[in-house]
């Protein structure tokens, strides 16, 4: 009996730390209210594909949906988005436009002396790093 209620608990628990995703259709974004986060959501995701520093500067130059503080997010922020139980992509429903493959993230390794830069790889829903040579898709995300 106790076993049942520690699970069921943990259970509990995992939904309360879970995101609050809302698709905004009009604006083509998703809003994470719990983490305060913006992430565009548009066809543009899966059309454009970047080395890593020109995915920077693409975040950074971007004015979307009425704002102009657009990044590339962390390794975290991605991680934010996965959810293994869509099995086709391990992206969030939430997400209209989606794809199994790797995003960028912010972080270049200084060991690698920047030559390497962390991505998310939706195909598992892992994070790894590659050489920022490399092109990949962005999702700019905005902190609100």
């Amino acid at each position: 009996m106790k076993v049942l209620f520690f699970l069921m608990l943990i259970f509990s628990f995992s939904f309360a730390l879970a995101s609050d995703f809302k698709r905004n259709g009009s604006l083509k974004v998703v809003v994470d209210n719990t983490n305060k986060l913006m992430w565009i959501d548009d066809i543009s995701v899966l059309k454009l594909k970047f080395s890593h520093e020109d995915g920077e500067e693409y975040c950074e130059n971007l004015s979307y949906a009425g704002f102009s503080n657009w990044r590339l997010p962390d390794i975290k922020e991605l991680a934010l988005i996965v959810d293994k139980r869509n099995e086709k992509t391990n992206i969030h429903k939430s997400f209209r436009y989606r794809i199994a493959d790797g995003f960028w993230a912010s972080k270049a390794h200084w060991r690698t002396l920047w030559f390497y830069a962390d991505y998310m790889y939706f195909v598992s829903g892992t994070p790894y790093f590659d050489s920022r040579h490399k092109k990949k898709y962005v999702r700019c995300v905005r902190s609100m």
